[in-house]
């Protein structure tokens, strides 16, 4: 698969995840298994996105890996500062976003923002994509003879 394959993936992923409904947990993590007609999702932990614990590899298998989550947006003040918290802005929007890793390391996001069109977004920075990236190197390979 190219970019372009995971981006339709990461669109599709999201649109499967928001069909789920949202979590008890505020974050989500799911292997990414392809099949003949599509894929499916394998869930393996759910909690908080920047405590993915460390030691958690994703379900043999899988193409990739994907994260739910959701949250607050606001606009901050033209000097870069906030006054208060996004879920306590009076223009606060709500968001949802599934960060997708796959191949050797590369990250692809679906950014939606409550009303608006979803936005496909890479090169994802910080330490919840870190955690994501140092799950995914934990997964197992098969060799061609089947050998894990």
């Amino acid at each position: 698969m190219n970019d372009e394959d995971f981006d339709d993936l990461a669109r599709a992923v999201d649109a499967r995840i928001q069909q789920l409904g949202e979590g008890i947990d505020p974050a989500r993590l799911f292997g990414i298994r392809l099949r003949e007609n599509g894929f499916v999702l394998v869930p393996f932990w759910s909690g908080v996105a920047r405590e993915i614990p460390f030691g958690i590899a994703p379900p043999d298998d899988c193409v990739a890996i994907a994260l739910d989550t959701g949250g607050w947006a606001a606009p901050m003040n033209d000097d870069g500062t906030v006054d208060c918290r996004p879920s306590q802005h009076p223009e606060r929007k709500r968001i949802r976003h599934t960060a997708l890793v796959y191949g050797a390391g590369v990250d692809v996001s679906v950014l939606t923002y409550e009303d608006e069109e979803p936005q496909v977004l890479r090169d994802g920075v910080g330490v919840v994509v870190e955690l994501m990236r140092a799950c995914w190197s934990r997964r197992r390979f098969e060799t061609p003879d089947g050998a894990i």
